[in-house]
């Protein structure tokens, strides 16, 4: 078995960039009027049907690509916490501000787009395009910018909010891993479960949350994985691909939503497994494309949709349903760097400062 460093895990990276991807994808598929229907359970032409009801809806799944995301934040937050002491104190601001401060300035963007490109409603537009035809107020704007309830303004932004809610309760996750490590796997059962059942219920923080303890849960249990077998890893990933677009196709009575649930969290705990601990995933995802898209990928996903909104207000849809996606994934790509270049990596190196100082002033004050 290859020995890995035990530092970073680039193609972690590389997985991040592809679900920012899908994301954007997404939300472009989204502007065009049929398939937007299948975003609200209306029927869409027989022509769609293999883009919206077949497992070739992965390559759209936004709201899977986002438990994705959660499941790895839960193991990127706790790994280091595991193998080294951390600095809560240091950490918390400094987590805030390697948050906050892209998302403000994303908002900032958005906000302009608004005020430039006037939403409005329009019987040609689709279903999720008219939705964005909404009044901001300043309650709303305080929600947006506080992460409270983000509006429509950037929608993407609802997960950000339940990252702050985990970025705070962090420890306690860490905590859960470093008692459970012996058996990281039941927890990461527990985490698939509770989430199921806040499906079933209907309570947001009961379905989020556990995904984090997922990623946790893995993170716990990473030193004993052994590497994934060639063989086993091609069927791991043809299986897992096919549980993250199962919303999608499963049919009754297995589309029941609390087996789908089930199904695509056991997915996305695989598809991060995979993209760590088998050769040809990672080679894959530490390729040039996969790179170049982490690097990006949160700018990504703070700043596309209001940029597919935009288009579709101001690209008349008379022309080709399709003009605004094959306009808005290229514009939001190169909207991605300079927002990473100018944004994005300042204020992670501001964080990096922050939490450097405050560790150095507590080590150096006197008992």
């Amino acid at each position: 078995m290859r020995d890995r460093p035990a530092g970073r895990i680039g193609s972690l990276d590389g997985l991040r960039g592809i679900a920012a991807a899908v994301v954007l994808v997404h939300h472009a598929f989204l502007t065009v009027p049929p398939l937007s229907k299948s975003n609200y359970g209306l029927a869409v032409p027989d022509s769609l049907l293999w883009l919206t009801n077949s497992p070739l809806h992965v390559i759209w799944a936004g709201r899977e690509a986002v438990f994705v995301f959660f499941v790895l934040s839960g193991f990127v937050l706790t790994l280091p916490s595991l193998r080294r002491t951390q600095d809560w104190i240091a950490y918390f601001p400094s987590r805030a501000v390697r948050l906050y401060l892209p998302v403000t300035a994303s908002l900032l963007v958005a906000l302009a787009l608004y005020v430039l490109v006037p939403r409005t409603t329009d019987p040609h537009q689709s279903l999720w395009v008219n939705a964005h035809d909404q009044t901001l107020g300043l309650r709303e704007l305080f929600d947006d910018f506080t992460l409270i309830s983000p509006t429509l303004l950037n929608s993407p932004l609802w997960s950000l909010t339940w990252e702050v809610v985990f970025s705070v309760i962090v420890p306690l996750f860490v905590s859960v891993a470093a008692v459970t490590v012996q058996r990281w796997w039941v927890t990461a059962i527990v985490g698939v479960l509770v989430s199921a059942l806040g499906e079933y219920l209907h309570v947001p923080w009961l379905i989020y949350l556990p995904m984090f303890l997922i990623g946790s849960a893995l993170a716990a249990g990473w030193e004993r994985i052994r590497e994934v077998p060639r063989g086993l890893g091609w069927g791991l990933l043809v299986a897992s691909l096919l549980g993250i677009s199962s919303p999608a196709w499963f049919p009754p009575p297995f589309s029941h939503p609390v087996v789908v649930q089930v199904v695509v969290l056991a997915s996305s705990f695989t598809v991060v497994l995979l993209a760590g601990k088998w050769m040809p995933a990672e080679r894959f995802l530490l390729g040039p494309v996969p790179r170049t898209l982490g690097r990006i990928s949160f700018s990504l996903y703070l700043t596309h949709e209001p940029i597919a909104v935009s288009l579709a207000n101001l690209l008349p849809v008379t022309w080709s349903p399709w003009l605004t996606v094959v306009v808005t994934i290229p514009l939001a790509i190169g909207m991605a760097f300079l927002f990473a270049r100018f944004v994005e990596l300042p204020a992670h190196r501001l964080a990096k400062a922050i939490a450097k100082r405050i560790s150095t002033q507590r080590v150096g004050t006197p008992v």
